[in-house]
This record gives structure tokens, C-alpha cells and sequence, in this order.
């Protein structure tokens, strides 16, 4: 009867060690995570906009040479945009890496609503100084009439 006993006691001791592991387990699942959010070190998202059409030949050439450069970094890219000399058309773009569609809005800019050109970049150590400065070279040129008014706010 004594022996017995002294085996359920080991039996308990045994199951002790299986809790023990089992409250391991919990920790070590909280490990990758931690270590996922490094390996995500440097990857932010950025948002580039304007309220000027751009030119549609250099926003062509901006993002060839973005997803040249960046199209393994470049997680997601998205945009409303609106070209010079396409009237109320609006362009949309989308995608994941280099595959990136682009195609005509099936709305057109509502009367009135401001044409305001919006792009976002998810992504790994993205130049924002660097895409921002080749961005704003896409804007067609101001006319002479948002040229004084910007004057204005120099004055």
C-alpha cells in the first residue's frame, strides 16, 4: 500500500513537470511574436499628396523607379490621382510589391470636389525626403493663377 502511495505521489510530481512545460509553451508562443516585430523594423507607412495635377509621363517614371529600387520593400501601394489634361477623369491605383494595377476610377471627380491627388506607401526604410522631393517633380506646373495666390502666403 506504501509503494502504491509513493507512485501516485510520483504520478502527481510527474504531472507537476507536464504543467511546468505546458506554462513554457505559453512563454516560448510569446517569443516569435516579439521577434516578428523586429524583423518589421524600419517598415512605416507615408502619405504623399497634391493639389496640383501631376503629369502623368513623370508619375509614370517616379513609380518605374520606385518599384525598381523598392519593389521588395514596397509591401502595399495605393493612390487616387489626378492627371493635367484628363479633365475630371480619375486614375486609382493599387497593389502589393511590383504588382501594381492601375486603371480609370469608375467615377469621375464630383463638380466641385477638389482634385486632390493622395498616395500611400507601406513599406521598409522608404525615403520619405527622397519620394516626397521625386513626387512633387511630378506636379505639372502651376498655372499663373494658383502661382499668386500661393504668393499670398508669403506676403
Amino acid at each position: 500500500g506504501h509503494a502504491e502511495h509513493g507512485h501516485a505521489e510520483h504520478g502527481h510530481a510527474e504531472h507537476g513537470h507536464t504543467e511546468h512545460e505546458h506554462s513554457d509553451h505559453g512563454h516560448a508562443d510569446k517569443k516569435p511574436k516579439k521577434k516578428k516585430k523586429h524583423d518589421l523594423s524600419g517598415v512605416g507607412s507615408m502619405a504623399l499628396k497634391s493639389e496640383v495635377p501631376l503629369r502623368s509621363a513623370d508619375f509614370n517614371r517616379f513609380m518605374t523607379k520606385l518599384l525598381q529600387a523598392k519593389a521588395q520593400d514596397l509591401y502595399r501601394s495605393k493612390g487616387v490621382l489626378c492627371f493635367e489634361q484628363e479633365g475630371n477623369k480619375k486614375f486609382v491605383f493599387q497593389g502589393v510589391h511590383e504588382d501594381i494595377q492601375f486603371t480609370e476610377a469608375r467615377t469621375e471627380w464630383a463638380e466641385g470636389e477638389p482634385k486632390v491627388s493622395k498616395i500611400v506607401f507601406i513599406g521598409r526604410d522608404l525615403n520619405r525626403d527622397e519620394l516626397e522631393a521625386s513626387f512633387n517633380a511630378c506636379k505639372a506646373d502651376p498655372s499663373q493663377r494658383s502661382a499668386n495666390t500661393g504668393h499670398k502666403f508669403f506676403s
